[in-house]
């Protein structure tokens, strides 16, 4: 019982830390610093959370799994990680960069949160169509 309260403890921990994150890129993103934003975030996400984005994009479905699993992240997680990798997805377009790997890997993490999660959000719902539009 005490074990699963520290995990529970260390879950929420992460989501509050992760929401932090997510808010001060969007706040940089919104002031026009849009690569500063993702250095920094990309650095905090690290340094923070052991969470390394590029290595997040690149895994596939089962690893992905696997390592979502390691590290603890719950649905909420990874809406906001989906998010932001849309995000990043959205950057790289405008600058003819490789977008289309930063949207798989939103929409990979928000396959997960599908097939495991007993709830939908409409948040969840739109950006995945939004996903699935710029895939196009």
């Amino acid at each position: 019982m005490q074990q699963r309260d520290i995990i529970k403890d260390q879950i929420e921990q992460l989501g509050r830390v992760l929401g932090k994150l997510i808010a001060n890129f969007f706040s940089l993103k919104t002031e026009g610093n849009v690569i500063e934003a993702i250095q920094v975030t990309n650095a905090e996400l690290q340094s923070g959370l052991d969470i390394d984005i590029d290595e997040l994009v690149r895994l596939e479905p089962k690893e992905l799994q696997e390592y979502i699993e390691s590290k603890h992240l719950v649905d909420l997680h990874l809406d906001q990680l989906s998010s932001y990798l849309f995000e990043i997805g959205i950057h790289e377009k405008s600058i003819d960069g490789d977008s289309h790997k930063w949207f798989m890997g939103a929409k990979r993490l928000l396959d997960i949160v599908s097939e495991k999660s007993d709830t939908i959000t409409f948040a969840r719902i739109d950006l995945l169509k939004n996903i699935e539009h710029e895939l196009k």
